[in-house]
């Protein structure tokens, strides 16, 4: 789990729900017309420009934001160092009986074991990738729409309450109040909904997509390394190179690495 992803979330929502319940009646809040126009709003405007299975997929996608925490570079590298040294010492059918559990690395390494052309693996592994980072930008593209449309359903629900509120005037004070309740709840729900939850999620699926990408673009150095023999010492040096200077690994003795 991100925990950072999750804290920052909670103490949002924290921090809403004390300045929340320091007013004499934190239910005023929860004002079913303006949840309506704004929630409402959004999901019927976001199911209107996207298919409802993209919509969908896009929150499955942004569950991860929380729920997933990909490996590091370091462990990266030591798993495809320790590939290569099983490689070297049992051939590439003995890989075949410890294959990795990551989807990608298990295929290229198959690409492998199968001797296909290391052109041919590279195509393949590179369409994937950006195959990949495609899906990712339409969930990223989702919650930029909610972003940007929470807001304006928000000033929809305030002129709809503005309306009601010039109507009302000098009649029954009880249909002002719920007018003006409207009014200002909306733009409320319309800022939270996009500046809480919408924004923050994008840009983490951002974050996270380029995180992949560099992570794929190392597993398919290292497969690609694996596949013209080069020997741990050379492969390592070979993954090193595309790491930032803290995240390079050093081997301390030639026993290091494990298959």
């Amino acid at each position: 789990m991100d925990r950072g992803t999750l804290i920052g979330l909670l103490m949002g929502l924290a921090l809403l729900g004390v300045a929340i319940g320091f007013g004499p009646n934190p239910m005023i809040f929860f004002y079913w017309p303006s949840l309506i126009v704004v929630f409402g709003g959004v999901m019927a405007s976001t199911m209107i420009r996207f298919p409802w299975s993209n919509v969908r997929l896009a929150f499955v996608v942004a569950s991860r934001a929380f729920f997933t925490h990909p490996a590091s570079h370091q462990a990266l590298v030591v798993q495809l160092v320790g590939l290569s040294q099983r490689a070297k010492r049992e051939g590439l059918k003995g890989m075949e009986k410890h294959m990795p559990s990551d989807p990608f690395l298990a295929q290229g390494l198959q690409m492998v074991i199968d001797r296909l052309e290391r052109e041919h693996i590279r195509d393949v592994l590179t369409q994937e990738i950006h195959a990949t980072q495609d899906r990712h930008g339409l969930g990223q593209e989702i919650f930029r729409f909610i972003a940007g449309s929470a807001p304006s359903f928000g000033m929809v629900g305030t002129l709809i309450g503005m309306v009601q509120l010039f109507a009302s005037i000098g009649k029954e004070t009880d249909k002002l109040a719920s007018a003006m309740a409207l009014s200002l709840l909306s733009t409320l729900w319309g800022a939270i909904i996009a500046y809480l939850f919408a924004l923050p999620i994008s840009g983490k699926l951002e974050f996270r997509s380029k995180e992949e990408a560099q992570m794929r673009a190392l597993q398919l150095e290292g497969i690609l390394g694996i596949e013209a023999g080069m020997n741990p010492s050379q492969l390592e040096e070979a993954l090193n190179a595309s790491l930032a200077p803290h995240q390079k690994i050093r081997r301390s003795n030639p026993g290091a690495f494990r298959g």
